[in-house]
């Protein structure tokens, strides 16, 4: 299950999530904001690229769950300019759409991982942007690594590569951290680097799973931090308790004059938490999103580090 979508510019999104179905259009007649390139139907080459990740997804549980509950999805392209090669995004006409200027860059193995992803995001269709999101979509991507790596050996070695290059990385950087910080006074300490960003797929999976090896929450903190944040995200413990404290009726709230605050109760609080909050009030509160994460980060994490660790452990 996966949700949130990320990207290498907040600008990009808000250009892709323009992009929509007129209502009650035909298949295949779309429409665009005005300036942007439209969503078209797949083209000849973005159907192969498809239809082999497909059928790579296929071979594994995780894959077939994922394409099932999204079989209704559409596909779309979009010639507009960015780094996701498929993106899913949500609204009104949910939408998967494929950019087929960087589906070259992409090897097989990588599309399945990126595809995976955002069928998950796609599968949980949450009404509201949460951090949590991201975290469960990662996670549900690797997972089909590991139930990848199980059928394919090919698959899996280019996947322990990548992932002895992340361990290497990460022991350079854990060695460089702690000679500076010998270099400094007592008592001072030095601030967490910052990870470097992942050259691909492979490479992002590989050091995602490193970090789950140590930590979920290692992991979880890497993927909230890693990506842009859209303006409408709230995080999911602080909505629960807004919730919680004020709803279902928020009748009370208001706007200052400015819009940089909601006051509720005689407290203030971001206005994208109480918009929030008012949609999920229409579209069936927070149980929803809890039946959609389901319990991925406790007994869900779990498994998968049994997984991770089983594929460790078969290393040659």
């Amino acid at each position: 299950m996966m949700r949130r979508p990320s990207g290498a510019a907040t600008g990009m999104i808000f250009v892709l999530t323009a992009l929509t179905f007129a209502a009650g259009a035909a298949a295949g007649e779309l429409i665009s904001a005005p300036g942007q390139p439209p969503l078209a139907p797949l083209s000849a080459a973005t159907t192969g690229r498809l239809e082999r990740a497909s059928a790579a997804l296929r071979e594994t549980l995780a894959g077939r769950r994922l394409l099932a509950e999204t079989a209704d999805l559409a596909r779309r392209e979009s010639a507009a300019a960015g780094e996701d090669a498929v993106r899913f995004l949500r609204g009104p006409h949910p939408v998967l759409v494929f950019r087929p200027r960087r589906l070259p860059a992409l090897s097989d193995p990588e599309l399945e991982l990126a595809l995976a992803r955002e069928l998950a995001r796609a599968a949980a269709a949450l009404p509201v942007c949460v951090p949590e999101e991201d975290m469960a979509a990662y996670q549900t991507e690797i997972e089909y690594a590991m139930e990848r790596s199980a059928g394919d050996e090919a698959f899996s070695q280019r996947l322990r590569q990548a992932y002895q290059g992340a361990a290497r990385k990460d022991g350079d950087a854990r060695a460089e951290r702690r000679r500076v910080q010998a270099l400094l006074p007592p008592g001072e300490e030095l601030a967490p680097p910052a990870a470097p960003a992942p050259r691909g797929e492979l490479e992002r999976a590989a050091g995602y799973i490193r970090l789950l090896t140590r930590a979920p929450d290692e992991f979880y903190w890497a993927v909230e931090k890693g990506l842009p944040r859209e303006p409408d995200a709230v995080d999911l413990s602080a909505l629960e308790d807004f919730m919680e404290r004020y709803g279902p009726d928020f009748g009370s709230a208001r706007l200052d004059p400015s819009g940089r605050y909601a006051h509720v109760g005689g407290r203030r609080y971001p206005p994208a938490l109480l918009e929030a909050a008012q949609r999920l009030a229409e579209s069936g509160g927070l149980a929803r999103i809890r039946e959609a994460l389901g319990p991925f980060d406790s007994a869900g994490v779990a498994a998968l580090q049994v997984k991770v660790n089983a594929w460790l452990r078969a290393a040659p």
